[in-house]
């Protein structure tokens, strides 16, 4: 088969490793510093990206990023007789709309927190002074994973508030805000691959979203992370399938949007379980790259089943043990990283480490940073993947240092 992977990211170079290896021919459009084959087209050109799928013969296209979802990439190559994994555009509005999201599952009665959503500054007060602090304040469309601020003080939701409404920092994104109920619990992504009516549920993983140690500093697109926490229990996943991933397929096909593609459901495990924080409709970043060295089946087959309707859970077999994930950052990030800067150290890493780069390019025969996120340490043993994140070399480099680190249990806030 011949494969375009639509993305630039490391789940889009987790994506090509993995089909790679399966014996695939791989196009990333528009890839990065360490992707194969890398076709400089924008993932939200959708004609461009049409037109590449075509003249080249493309059998399957997977999208990686949310964006070429929400502008309707799947629908618009399924007019045109091309296969594409992923939901539709209406389908991943499960993302690309918090608010509709929100409201979706407080008619199919999915556990959630408490919402009240708002168009100014001054009705975000108002809904702040009914429900207290804190609070969380959630943009309600897209925004590359810096859309939620935890308010815990007055300071904290002046300035969320400033980011939101006055400075617009992020745009159209924010022109409705979720005003949130702050819950406590331990977080946990739980992913499955679903053709609108099975799933098969993948290996569970926990994402650190803070820039820093002990969930401290900004929220970040993921800090890295690890698969098969301990506290993601046979009976906890079993719960969240049956209260949340198969009702929310029953929602959407009962709605006219059936679900299609990778349905990945952030949840907070609170005191009265499982609830949903967000959904996402595409693998995760890391995650994505903390699954796929896991699954044993053949990538290009399940997503072939998906898009085909023919989705097997008994044919997606996984691998025992975990994986560990760290990212590596420019610095600056997440307000201004630095670009440009040379990276080091990848050409004698140990055995069983997979590196999986996301802001990088090739400049003048170097690879330099080109992005806040630049790189991606994954490894089976969480040492080892930190002794080869510390071989890799650039300037302020930045990196959590907790990763993995099974604490006793402590409150974190709903992001």
């Amino acid at each position: 088969m011949k494969i375009l992977i639509i993305g630039s990211g490391g789940r889009e170079h987790a994506l090509a490793w993995r089909l790679a290896r399966e014996g695939m021919q791989v196009l990333v459009a528009p890839g990065n510093g360490g992707t194969p084959s890398a076709v400089a087209i924008a993932a939200t050109d959708l004609d461009g990206l049409a037109a590449l799928a075509e003249r080249e013969r493309v059998d399957l296209t997977i999208v990686g990023p949310e964006a070429p979802l929400a502008a309707g990439l799947v629908d618009s190559f399924t007019q045109v007789g091309l296969a594409a994994f992923g939901p539709s555009r209406a389908a991943a509005r499960l993302e690309w709309s918090k608010a509709w999201a929100k409201d979706f599952l407080a008619r199919q009665a999915i556990p959630t927190a408490r919402a009240e959503v708002v168009g100014s500054e001054g009705a975000a007060r108002r809904a702040i002074a009914r429900s207290g602090l804190p609070v969380v304040l959630k943009a309600d469309g897209l925004a590359a994973g810096k859309g939620v601020f935890v308010a815990s003080s007055e300071s904290e939701m002046d300035a969320a508030l400033d980011e939101l409404f006055r400075r617009r920092s992020l745009g159209a994104a924010a022109d409705h805000v979720l005003v949130e109920e702050y819950l406590e619990g331990r977080e946990l992504s739980v992913l499955a691959f679903t053709d609108g009516e099975r799933l098969a549920v993948m290996p569970p993983a926990r994402d650190y979203k803070r820039l820093l140690d002990a969930d401290r500093g900004p929220n970040t697109g993921g800090m890295g992370g690890y698969s098969r926490p301990a506290y993601a229990t046979a009976s906890l996943l079993d719960e969240v399938e049956l209260r949340i991933l198969r009702p929310t397929l029953a929602g959407m096909r009962t709605g006219g949007q059936p679900y299609r593609g990778v349905l990945y459901a952030g949840l907070i495990l609170t005191s009265d379980g499982p609830k949903v924080l967000e959904f996402n409709c595409r693998f995760g970043d890391p995650e994505c790259e903390l699954i796929l060295p896991l699954l044993k089946s053949r990538l290009a087959d399940v997503c072939s089943a998906v898009v085909e309707g023919r989705l097997d859970a008994s044919q997606v077999r996984w691998e025992d043990g975990r994986t560990y994930a760290v990212v590596l950052a420019a610095r600056g990030y997440p307000e201004a990283p630095v670009v440009g800067d040379p990276i080091d150290g990848l050409d004698d890493l140990p055995p069983g480490v997979a590196v999986f780069h996301a802001g990088t390019r090739r400049e003048g025969g170097r690879l330099v940073t080109a992005g806040g996120r630049v790189l991606t340490v994954v490894a089976a043993e969480r040492d080892v993947a930190y002794a080869a994140a510390d071989h890799i070399q650039f300037e302020g480099k930045q990196l959590r240092r907790d990763i993995g680190v099974e604490a006793p249990r402590t409150a974190m806030a709903a992001r």
